[in-house]
């Protein structure tokens, strides 16, 4: 019985965020899907047990402009 190549492959991709790294996928380099793009990201030993949106971030990070002072007349 000869595999099929979608189960050998090894990098896998992960729609949910929510769900756990389980210790099969040490090793593995995983796609994380943020909502807009995927995130590469290698598991580890310590990883696992935490869930994978915790080493993705999707956030885009708000920058203020600085208030530039009034010209005097």
């Amino acid at each position: 019985m000869t595999e099929n190549k979608i189960h050998r492959t090894k990098q896998k991709i992960i729609f949910d965020r929510s769900s756990s790294v389980p210790l099969t996928f040490v090793g593995l380099k995983t796609k994380v899907y943020t909502g807009k793009a995927f995130h590469k990201r290698l598991i580890n030993r310590w990883m696992v047990g935490f869930k994978f949106g915790e080493f993705t971030w999707n956030r885009h990070l708000a920058l203020f402009k600085a208030k530039k002072p009034k010209k005097k007349k």
